[in-house]
């Protein structure tokens, strides 16, 4: 099963409309758990649907299995260090 975004709390993304993330699907970045699906617009989208994470390029992260997310419950976006963030990142132990 692949998670969706269960809420997204960057108002200013164009695919965020309601705290839900409207995009077909979210690209997590590289190097830190960077939603890179983000797009910084003060319009949004008039389609709804609920996001999945379609793929995660983050190695240290404990869900990340094959590059695909594992997260056993749906993923939250945040704003973290001026960047849309997935708040479900956890360090591999």
């Amino acid at each position: 099963m692949v998670p969706e975004v269960k809420k997204c709390h960057v108002e200013q993304c164009f695919y965020n409309k309601d705290m839900e993330c409207n995009a077909h699907s979210i690209l997590v970045g590289s190097s830190e758990p960077v939603c890179e699906t983000f797009m910084q617009s003060s319009r949004h989208t008039n389609k709804s649907g609920q996001a999945e994470v379609g793929a995660c390029r983050v190695d240290q992260c404990e869900y990340n299995k094959g590059m695909f997310c594992h997260a056993c419950s749906d993923i939250e976006v945040g704003f973290k260090n001026n960047q849309a963030w997935c708040t479900t990142f956890e360090p591999k132990s």
